[in-house]
């Protein structure tokens, strides 16, 4: 291939920029041009008056000063018409019009989707996992994923300890949608005494009761971290709870939020408990030395896979080495918890009756 395309689709993830610069400077080194494509798929249909505000060539003083800078120059949006097979052929038509022969496609799930449908329609395709939920099954780790955690961790850190100064009990919502995985390694990392995850069953009857004797042990503040999908594995009853506890019947059993989770803990245990919700501070900042580093690896290898006219690919990385699966597996098998993760929390936590 001679010209190629790059895009980055979803949510934006730390790391993202890193990835177009690889792509960029593999592709001029094997002297390849590309197109970078603004907004994800929306690009792709060429839509605006100014055709500067849809793509443009990106040189190697393009990518410059980019590796440190988070989200993604590129800028980034979900365009639901792309799910279409009409608007897919019209991107074709307008990738063949530029003479681009291939598209790097970094993003998520979605992402990867609209990816494989373009590798159908005839223009060869390479995904770059760039979430920073962790959630694609076949790599180990996504692009941003480190960062957020980084982030998730700082933030935890400054809230222990007015946690502590209060002696009451942080629940702390973090990003990562129904995936658990920024939740459970931050938990970790932070030394949280409890934490809910999609993956694994909990109800708040139990994590109650952990705080009291989290309490009885000595504890002056604890901390709970808590994943936005939580609320998937919940096995609590809560119109039941609400029921026998009147002091609970504000709680809106039909949408239940973190802060509400926060009050039936607090009822339940006795001891103050107050809600956070980190939100996207954690898609921001300077990527980590470790997301820079895949990044780099992971769009050198797209813009390779595409000199070597392959496509229909998702590159990861697991055990430290780049791999390449086809777009059509990339979610095969159940993203699980990391089990042993899980118990050595509640082993460092010391959070049980023994």
């Amino acid at each position: 291939m001679k010209r190629i395309g790059v895009l980055t689709s979803g949510g934006d993830a730390p790391g993202m920029n890193a990835a177009i610069r690889a792509v960029v400077r593999t592709c001029i080194q094997n002297e390849m041009s590309v197109i970078g494509f603004k907004r994800g798929y929306n690009g792709l249909l060429m839509r605006s008056e100014n055709e500067h505000e849809d793509f443009e060539i990106l040189t190697t003083r393009s990518v410059s000063d980019k590796i440190h800078r988070g989200g993604t120059f590129l800028m980034t949006a979900r365009c639901l018409d792309f799910k279409e097979e009409r608007f897919q052929m019209q991107a074709v038509r307008n990738l063949k019009m530029l003479g681009v022969e291939g598209l790097v496609c970094i993003g998520g799930d979605g992402t990867y989707k609209g990816a494989e449908a373009l590798n159908r329609l005839g223009i060869p395709t390479i995904g770059i996992p760039g979430t920073i939920d962790n959630d694609l099954a076949y790599t180990d780790y996504t692009i941003g994923f480190d960062t957020a955690l980084n982030t998730a961790c700082e933030c935890i850190n400054k809230v222990r300890e007015t946690s502590d100064s209060h002696e009451r009990v942080s629940l702390i919502t973090v990003m990562g949608r129904n995936c658990g995985d920024i939740a459970l390694h931050t938990a970790f990392a932070c030394g949280a005494e409890l934490f809910m995850v999609p993956e694994i069953p909990w109800s708040i009857e139990d994590i109650a009761e952990r705080v009291k004797w989290g309490v009885m042990r000595g504890k002056r503040s604890m901390i709970i971290v808590f994943a936005e999908g939580a609320l998937q594995s919940l096995t609590s009853d809560i119109p039941a709870l609400c029921k026998e506890h009147p002091d609970l019947k504000d709680i809106s059993v039909h949408h239940i939020s973190s802060s509400q989770v926060a009050m039936i803990i607090e009822h339940l245990s006795g001891q103050e408990t107050r809600a956070t919700v980190l939100g996207y501070i954690q898609r921001g900042g300077s990527p980590s030395a470790q997301d820079r580093i895949l990044a780099s690896r992971l769009g050198a290898r797209a813009a390779e896979l595409l000199r070597d006219d392959q496509g229909g690919l998702a590159v990861g990385i697991r055990g430290n080495k780049i791999i390449e699966v086809p777009l059509s597996e990339v979610q095969n098998g159940t993203h699980a918890a990391d089990t042993e993760l899980s118990q050595l929390i509640n082993v460092m936590a010391v959070m049980t009756k023994s």
